[in-house]
């Protein structure tokens, strides 16, 4: 009678266990990938000429300090990390947000072709 209860008791115990680690690694990873993007070799270069009517990859590159070439999970975590600096809910220019937005569909939508 104990067996069965003890049996599910310990498979139940090795999925959570195996949750939990899968969890850590996906956050380990995240993280890594964080620092990487927000590292100073991504610079930012001065827009001297305001932005364009139809954004280019070039300029949404810019506006998130990323290589046009960047990789998706790259873009995601850069305009997460560029969201939180300037969404209009906590303060920011809904304008600045705008485009970060439109930085990341412009080359989101160039990379996965």
């Amino acid at each position: 009678m104990a067996t069965p209860i003890i049996v599910g008791a310990t498979i139940a115990g090795i999925a959570y266990s195996s949750r939990f680690l899968i969890r850590v690694i996906q956050r380990a990873k995240s993280k890594q990938l964080f620092e990487m993007v927000s590292t100073p070799g991504f610079t930012v270069e001065t827009i001297e000429d305001g932005f364009e009517n139809k954004m280019t990859p070039a300029e949404a590159a810019n506006i998130l300090g990323l290589k046009e070439e960047s990789t998706k999970e790259e873009i995601k975590i850069r305009h997460k990390l560029l969201m939180i600096k300037n969404h209009p809910d906590k303060g920011g220019s809904s304008y600045l947000a705008t485009k970060i937005n439109e930085a990341r569909n412009v080359l989101s939508s160039k990379n996965s072709n």
